[in-house]
């Protein structure tokens, strides 16, 4: 079918145009007749035509769109479901369409933050590794026929050569390892659990990831109940789109004493130790007002806003944090090969 070459803009603009052929009043069967013949991708409208059989034989679009789990996901199809039952299906694809959008935002903020500070990161070290691994260990028979007492920054720096020299093929392979165990986090398993646990620990990563995330989390379940769902349907929806294994399984529990003990959203959310106080607070003011979905929005809207701040911040800081540390380790390799000239010369 070429499912594979259907990109995730090419799913949010399909679900933008069943929103708006919907809520102009068009059948939904014509509403994906319409889209088919207009889609220039052929596997998007190879699933838009599918979608449109199905239905065509008597089938609902949730329904559908339950064979294609790659581009409509649990969340997706539960709205939908919901929508249709309720007879406001362009509402709930609007609603559908700006999530992933929002969703999609600050995944392109983020991977645009960390993009030119890694790239100039692996330029970096790559740099420094190749000087010290190759270059280096051609300047060192040259200071040992001048029979001199070499400086110390000379001496260290030709001992991290000569070790680096010795083991690059070691240097190397760590290297591609710390590249799959964090390149490919996404992956499910021991190895992403491994991944997030050390991404909720490390000093500056950590809280950018729990906003994130928390951010991610309100958002969702506050559309979920707006809708309509139940709370431990809501919860396990909303806690399944987190990328972060270590948070979803601790949000997993809290669901489970929602539906066993019959506890409160921000009694369980605080045994947990995840959600801030300002969060859980928040929240359960929300339960007590009858409001619940207004302050899970006001929660995702003000940890967006940290997460936009924060990268903005790491921006500002990391890249000339880079420059200058990179720039110091070559300048101080440059400085230890021609001490030893200066001391001649003197």
């Amino acid at each position: 079918r070429g499912n594979k070459k259907v990109r995730t803009k090419d799913i949010d603009a399909l679900t933008w145009q069943l929103a708006s052929l919907v809520e102009a009043n068009v059948p939904i069967l014509r509403a994906l007749t319409l889209i088919a013949q207009q889609t220039e991708n052929p596997s998007l409208r190879a699933v838009v035509e599918n979608l449109r059989n199905q239905v065509k034989d008597g089938k609902t679009l949730s329904e559908s769109m339950k064979h294609y789990p790659q581009h409509f996901n649990n969340l997706f199809l539960s709205m939908v479901q919901s929508g249709e039952q309720g007879g406001v299906l362009d509402e709930v694809l609007y609603k559908v369409a700006e999530h992933r959008e929002k969703e999609q935002k600050m995944r392109r903020q983020i991977q645009s933050a960390m993009a030119y500070p890694m790239v100039m990161l692996v330029v970096g070290v790559g740099t420094v590794f190749v000087m010290l691994t190759f270059f280096m260990p051609k300047f060192v028979g040259i200071f040992e026929r001048m029979h001199r007492e070499l400086p110390l920054p000379t001496k260290l720096l030709i001992s991290v050569s000569q070790f680096m020299s010795a083991n690059w093929i070691w240097f190397l392979f760590g290297a591609l390892f710390v590249f799959a165990l964090f390149g490919r986090g996404r992956s499910s398993g021991k190895k992403k659990f491994i991944v997030d646990l050390i991404r909720l620990h490390t000093p500056i990563v950590k809280d950018f990831t729990r906003d994130a995330e928390i951010a991610k989390f309100c958002r969702t379940l506050g559309m979920l109940l707006r809708n309509g769902l139940p709370v431990y349907e809501s919860m396990s929806l909303a806690t399944r789109t987190l990328d972060n294994e270590v948070l979803r399984k601790r949000l997993e529990v809290t669901g489970k004493e929602i539906v066993n003990q019959g506890a409160t959203l921000s009694a369980s959310l605080k045994k947990i130790g995840i959600f801030p106080n300002f969060a859980i607070n928040m929240i359960a003011v929300g339960e007590e007002g009858g409001r619940l979905e207004d302050s899970l929005n006001s929660v995702a809207e003000a940890y967006e806003k940290e997460v936009e701040q924060a990268i903005s911040l790491m921006t500002s800081l990391l890249e000339p944090l880079l420059i200058l540390t990179i720039g110091g380790i070559v300048g101080f390799i440059v400085f230890a090969m021609l001490l030893p000239i200066f001391d001649i010369a003197a």
